[in-house]
């Protein structure tokens, strides 16, 4: 993860504001305004003075993203629209695109989370086996989205969650989460760095390949939207590729 991504976990896992943090941190708003948003690079003393001051040890480690292979396939999943996205990736019989508009058709107030969040971003991992629909539900909506759920198909593979780890709540969430148009409906999907902090936050065996594939779909998206000035869908399948072995040359350096 980049440093401005870290303090932005570390601060919303604490529930804090920015100002709340930098009156922690005895330096102005602004300062963490700028860390975050990425127009200045936080020390490395920085990033860990920031984490300790939402209550949390900084714990660095190492690990391969899939030998590397994963930038080209975020690229490719990128081209597609969030609905091919997540029919791409699905490799079982669970229509979850239908699933999906059903729930944003019905106006519940509902943040889609899990591996399905993640597809719909354009992370590469299959979405099979025992995993479903996973969505954080207002609590006012609970039994409106109960019903529409029991409508959809394969009901039981959809899950209606109060709580995440890491996470406040749907409240918390919401706050930066991103409409999606599925072929006409929109959804609520929570964005990347939270995906990203909920996955740091549970135990299991998928959680560190989830935030593996976060955090690369993460960069990657960052990267092309700031750097190329080319809508996605304008890009070719080529220049995907020739973008991804660029990323992973100056990851290789690094």
């Amino acid at each position: 993860m980049r440093a401005r991504d870290v303090i932005v976990i570390a601060r919303r896992r604490a529930g804090l504001t920015q100002q709340e943090l930098a009156r922690r941190l005895s330096v102005p708003q602004g300062t963490v305004g700028r860390w975050e948003s990425g127009a200045t690079e936080p020390k490395f003393c920085a990033v860990q003075e920031a984490v300790g001051a939402c209550r949390f040890d900084l714990m660095l480690g190492f690990a391969n993203a899939d030998d590397g292979s994963w930038a080209s396939l975020i690229y490719e999943q990128l081209l597609r629209t969030p609905a091919e996205r997540v029919r791409q990736l699905s490799h079982d019989d669970f229509d979850r695109v239908s699933a999906l508009r059903a729930i944003g058709g019905s106006g519940v107030k509902a943040i889609v989370v899990g591996e399905v969040a993640g597809a719909l971003h354009g992370w590469p991992l299959i979405l099979d086996g025992p995993g479903g629909l996973d969505l954080l539900v207002h609590g006012d909506d609970r039994r409106r989205a109960e019903k529409i759920v029991a409508m959809a198909p394969s009901p039981e593979r959809v899950r209606l969650l109060d709580a995440l780890p890491g996470a406040w709540g749907y409240a918390d969430l919401a706050r930066n989460c991103v409409q999606m148009d599925l072929n006409g409906v929109a959804v609520r999907v929570a964005a990347l760095v939270d995906l990203l902090r909920v996955a740091l936050c549970e135990r299991g065996g998928f959680s560190t390949e989830f935030a593996l594939a976060l955090d690369a779909t993460l960069q990657l998206t960052e990267r092309l939207r700031s750097s190329s000035h080319i809508e996605l869908r304008k890009l070719t399948e080529q220049e995907a590729r020739e973008e991804a072995d660029r990323w992973l040359a100056r990851q290789t350096a690094a």
